[in-house]
């Protein structure tokens, strides 16, 4: 069964004037010149603003809205609201009730384009829309001049750096604007992975920069505040070094005030053990005893190599035999891997550059996150494998990102008419 037509896809057809103006006329046999089609309206309102359109040869200006059928009109209340008195032309997919506007004597004009849509162009529409397929072109888009798409990767990663960079523009509004703090909370959400940031981001919040800070010259005190706010020092190990951090952490909690968040929150399951949650703890603290101001070291690092020395940090010798508490395991280094370094890059110290040049308007810190993702290896997930087999190049993690946005943001919601590879397959076809 073909799907029923969407309102943005006569929002589509009407943008890209997609719609042949040979004969058109209204649904009462008036011509219609669309002289300018408007511009398209996101916001609250009609779908298209300031458009000049001449019917039956009088040009009018004001506004156009769209729906899939006439009586739409109703359903969305536009009868009573202001902002749709000035709409010259009603643009429906199938007409089936007159509307009048307030205070109007004739029936607004009523564009109807059933009949009107290119064949191929409504069909293949259509094939996009009742895809089951995760990426709904996937049969066809190797038809596609891979040049046409390939400038969109940049606008697509561009896409991706802001809406992470949204999340960190919460955090440093709940920080009042420090962004020395906003830095070491990010960077801690994402040091959990995907498993455990939300505990590690609490940890984080549970305990202020300024105290880090303060501690961050005693390797033990660090180790201590960590994993004692994380809730992992209740138990009763006899191992000297669990026996260190809580009596450390028991000193300081004290002196401090502190709350640690609730252990339960914790996941271990189904991951490797150098994911645990233990070792990225121990692999936080290591990397924050060795760095200074962490903005201001990700702010004025100049290149890709300087950056990912701040991540080349060693853990306490009790994680080279461990991956929790109390239990040995085979010798192994627990220092932060190139590969774990390039996920810190691509989700916290890309989207805080990116941020902080847009919020103070300095383009050298845009273009430096950028960088940072052209220089720094590509994801290699489901979702990069499977563009790589449709024949869609992956370099860096510029390429990576933006071919999982357009995944996760595009095909996964069906907005093939917000796509330029829809886009293009559309054109293919009318």
């Amino acid at each position: 069964m073909l799907p029923k037509i969407k309102e943005d896809f006569l929002h589509y057809l009407w943008r890209a004037k997609k719609i042949s103006q040979n004969d058109l006329i209204t649904t009462d046999g008036q011509s219609i010149d669309v002289m300018d089609f408007g511009h398209y309206n996101t916001e609250a309102g009609p779908d298209f603003l300031n458009a000049r359109i001449k019917i039956d040869g009088t040009l009018w200006a004001g506004n156009v809205e769209m729906h899939v059928f006439s009586s739409d009109w109703h359903k969305h209340r536009h009868q009573n609201d202001k902002a749709y008195e000035n709409v010259i032309l009603h643009v429906v997919y199938e007409h089936d009730i007159p509307v009048t506007l307030k205070n109007a004597v004739h029936p607004l004009p009523v564009l109807e384009l059933k009949g009107k849509i290119p064949k191929s162009f409504l069909q293949n529409y259509q094939f996009l829309m009742n895809s089951k397929d995760s990426i709904p072109c996937r049969s066809c888009v190797k038809t596609i001049d891979y040049s046409r798409v390939q400038w969109w990767k940049y606008a697509l990663a561009i896409e991706r750096l802001q809406r992470k960079s949204l999340y960190i523009k919460d955090i440093l509004e709940k920080s009042q604007g420090d962004w020395e703090e906003t830095c070491y909370i990010a960077m801690a959400r994402y040091f959990g992975a995907s498993s455990n940031t939300l505990p590690f981001e609490m940890m984080a919040s549970h305990t202020p920069y300024s105290l880090i800070m303060k501690n961050k010259d005693k390797k033990l005190s660090l180790e201590a505040l960590f994993f004692g706010q994380a809730g992992m020092l209740h138990a009763d190990y006899q191992d000297a070094y669990f026996r260190s951090l809580k009596e450390e952490y028991v000193f300081l909690q004290r002196k401090y005030q502190l709350n640690p968040i609730d252990p339960v929150l914790w996941k271990f399951g189904r991951l490797r053990p150098v994911n645990f949650p233990t070792v990225r703890i121990a692999q936080f603290a290591g990397f924050l005893h060795r760095s200074g101001f962490l903005f201001s070291e990700i702010r004025e690092a100049e290149n890709n190599t300087e950056i990912r020395s701040l991540f080349q940090s060693d853990t306490d010798p009790y994680w080279t035999t461990h991956y929790t508490f109390g239990k040995e395991s085979s010798s192994l280094s627990k220092a932060i891997s190139p590969a774990f370094t390039n996920i810190l890059i691509i989700n916290a110290v890309t989207p805080i550059l990116y941020l902080y040049g847009k919020m103070t308007d300095q383009q050298k810190y845009i273009d430096k996150a950028v960088t940072f993702l052209e220089e720094t290896q590509a994801e290699k997930n489901r979702i990069t494998q499977m563009w790589t087999s449709l024949g869609m190049e992956i370099r860096s993690a510029l390429d990576s990102q933006a071919w999982i946005e357009l995944k996760t943001q595009y095909c996964q919601e069906f907005r093939c008419l917000s796509c330029r590879i829809g886009h293009e397959i559309l054109s293919q076809s009318s």
